[in-house]
């Protein structure tokens, strides 16, 4: 009778409680790969200068320092966007593998305590023949 008792409990934890902090850990992982990524300051600043690299446009009216000026800013932009493309995109990837194993780590939770009674069945059957 003990056994089954302890068995009663172990489900109801497995479905119930270890579910929610399963839940818990998965959002945790979704925060840091979207922050260690920094997902929203990069599409917050997609068109911002590489490294705030940008040419000083000078005092006096030059139209030399005013083409400088614009071909370098706008070339330090065009980095900056391909860049911080790259580094959206590789983080959108980690966020989508994170998501799908979290799935498969629900999947295998649920599975799990038939997966072993089933594996004990046969272990047993094994044995007898």
């Amino acid at each position: 009778m003990l056994f089954l008792s302890i068995v009663h409990h172990y489900l109801l934890w497995h479905y119930s409680r270890a579910f929610l902090e399963i839940f818990h850990v998965w959002l945790n992982f979704l925060w840091f790969v979207v922050h260690f990524f920094s997902i929203p300051q990069l599409i917050r600043s997609w068109l911002s200068p590489w490294k705030r690299m940008v040419e000083d446009r000078g005092e006096k009216w030059n139209l030399e320092d005013l083409a400088g000026y614009i071909i370098i800013g706008l070339i330090s932009r065009i980095i900056g966007s391909i860049l911080r493309t790259i580094i959206i995109g590789i983080g959108l990837i980690c966020l989508l593998f994170t998501v799908l194993a979290g799935f498969s780590v629900y999947i295998f939770w649920i599975a799990a305590p038939f997966a072993i009674i089933l594996l004990f069945g046969f272990g047993i059957t094994l044995l007898v023949a």
